[in-house]
């Protein structure tokens, strides 16, 4: 049995990443796996913190990391095999724990000015480091495969819809009101070819208004599946929805929704606004998803329904060449 520890800063999304890590090590090896959430000891000074610890690990070793494990509360780390972080705020943290409890450490997401060899593995979608512990991933690790979403679908019992996931503002992604009002008339045409049901699911990042237009504008089309962020509707299995969905299409700003869409195997589509001022980056890793054949973009004024191609065995090759680079460099 490996014992990994998660360090969370409290995000959803990030801890979201380090379990889909684990999730894919316990392809391989029975893993127990354990949340700590990461806290300041001195809340009103973790923005200093991060900065003296960071300047801190630019010289690593066991006086510094000890130093910079001050900043934050204990960690029991004793029979510990791996920690498992996510964003910049906890890299710091796990660096430091690491070296200290002398255990591998994986740390997804942009460095933010510490080096990936602080780190038996560095995660990001691109080449930060000219060193073996970069590891560049095709797909953003998440807790989702082809083979769970399908296997969540068969136990809800679930029939053939169309998924979509929606989003909001963010990452430079602006809406405007008659482009969600073109979003709610492609998808009553879209019910009216198929013939199937939609399923709508909204996140905290939909605008309430937007949500609420959906459901008003929407009661007249089976979208019986559907769950609603600001309603409160939280009693749903995101994976049986992927699994049984028939084509998904979700909102361009979210890149943890695309990923997870992508990793059901379905055929995935993003819907794009016309207002789009996103990072280089964040630009370059939508492409990269294109390039990749694990989506295709559609604009929102004008969608329609993609050829239904399953990509499962492309995913599943993604995620198992990530597996055995990590289980590589941690010397598992």
């Amino acid at each position: 049995m490996k014992n990994i520890t998660i360090i969370s800063d409290g995000i959803p999304g990030h801890v979201n990443q380090s379990k889909g890590v684990a999730v894919l090590l316990a392809q391989s090896y029975p893993v127990n796996v354990e949340l700590h959430e990461m806290v300041f000891k001195i809340s009103f000074l973790r923005a200093l913190f991060t900065i003296v610890a960071k300047l801190l690990l630019k010289k690593p070793n066991k006086v510094s990391a000890k130093i910079v494990s001050l900043f934050y509360s204990p960690i029991d780390l004793e029979n510990c095999d791996l920690i498992i972080a996510a964003g910049g705020k906890t890299a710091p943290c796990s660096a430091a724990n690491s070296l200290l409890a002398n255990i591998p450490a994986i740390q997804l997401g942009s460095p933010r000015g510490i080096n990936s060899r602080l780190f038996s593995a560095l995660v990001t979608v691109e080449r930060y480091f000219n060193d073996p512990s970069n590891i560049v991933a095709s797909l953003t690790p998440n807790i989702y495969s082809p083979e769970s979403c399908f296997r969540s679908s068969r136990e809800q019992g679930l029939k053939e819809h169309i998924l979509f996931l929606i989003g909001g503002e963010g990452i430079g992604y602006s809406y405007k009101e008659h482009e969600w009002e073109s979003l709610v008339t492609g998808i009553q045409y879209m019910h009216s070819v198929s013939k199937l049901p939609i399923s709508i699911v909204t996140s905290r990042r939909s605008d309430p208004r937007v949500e609420k237009k959906l459901r008003s504008q929407l009661s007249n089309i089976p979208i019986d599946y559907s769950a609603w962020f600001h309603s409160g509707d939280k009693d749903f299995k995101l994976d049986a929805l992927l699994g049984s969905a028939s084509n998904i299409f979700v909102t361009e700003d979210s890149a943890m929704m695309i990923s997870e869409s992508i990793s059901s195997g379905q055929p995935v589509t993003t819907l794009y606004p016309s207002s789009i001022n996103s990072p280089i980056r964040y630009q370059q890793h939508i492409s990269k998803y294109v390039d990749l054949g694990f989506i295709t973009r559609q604009s929102m004024k004008k969608f329609s329904l993609k050829e239904k191609i399953n990509t499962t065995k492309n995913v599943e090759e993604h995620l198992a060449k990530l597996k055995n680079k990590l289980i590589e460099r941690i010397n598992w």
